[in-house]
């Protein structure tokens, strides 16, 4: 063969193994980066009870309370319907009455909005922890839930009625609540210290229980949630798959 020939056949054979090594590498190469940029997806799902979370957790700690608490008032109220109205005329994903409502400065017609009901919920919590402020925390709670419902005032006969009677003022169960009950008999309605007359109290109790127990299952769910290993997330994707507990659904929300 000429030297000519030969070197021509030389560049040939190298052009054709370049070929080759960039066929057989840039997969690998690709395969590679794809992997990276999965590895760095693949994060923890958030823990998430409503389209409403965020605010929730927003305003919860103006209260110094667990977010998952409001949330389970939400649920309890509402089932987290912003458009949700009650026989009685509560509106909106936490049911404000109308009155309360204007006194915690939510505008007229804004009711049904979720920030402005939380925002005035929360308002209201406020109140009512400070007027119990001698009950301890955890306590309190039943207190502020009872009187959400009920209005202070009947929360507070029951408070000297079960002092009246041995019972502890600051203890709900067994104590309080026994005698807000109990305010549905003539016998004890009609008592001086009763100053809010007549309530049947069957409706308030059974509130502060569903609310507590909420509040107790999404604790269970988010500690089983934060057992789960690491989701992986679709590239190039901002949405979160957020199950809604009102419909037992999964929608779709932005992150």
């Amino acid at each position: 063969m000429r030297k000519r020939e030969k070197t021509l056949y030389g560049i040939i054979v190298a052009a054709l193994l370049a070929v080759l090594f960039i066929i057989v590498s840039v997969p690998r190469v690709a395969h590679e980066t794809i992997e990276a940029e999965a590895q760095d997806t693949i994060v923890p799902v958030p823990f998430c009870i409503s389209p409403y979370d965020s605010l929730f957790k927003v305003y919860a700690d103006t209260l110094g309370w667990d977010w998952k608490l409001l949330a389970a008032v939400a649920y309890v109220e509402s089932k987290f319907d912003t458009a949700a109205v009650s026989e009685v005329g509560a509106k909106g994903l936490m049911q404000l009455m109308p009155v309360t409502a204007l006194a915690m400065g939510i505008p007229e017609g804004c009711e049904r909005d979720p920030e402005q009901s939380i925002r005035g919920a929360v308002g209201y919590f406020a109140y009512l922890s400070h007027m119990f402020r001698r009950i301890p925390n955890e306590e309190r709670i039943h207190f502020i839930l009872a009187s959400y419902n009920a209005g202070f005032g009947h929360i507070q006969d029951a408070m000297r009625l079960a002092q009246k009677y041995g019972k502890n003022r600051y203890v709900w169960y067994d104590n309080v609540e026994t005698y807000l009950l109990l305010k549905n008999d003539s016998v004890y309605y009609t008592d001086s210290l009763c100053r809010n007359g007549k309530f049947m109290g069957l409706e308030t109790c059974s509130f502060v229980k569903k609310v507590t127990r909420k509040h107790k299952d999404y604790l269970l769910r988010e500690e089983r949630h934060m057992q789960l290993p690491p989701t992986l997330v679709p590239l190039l994707s901002d949405t979160l798959l957020v199950y809604s507990e009102k419909t037992g659904q999964k929608d779709v929300s932005k992150d």
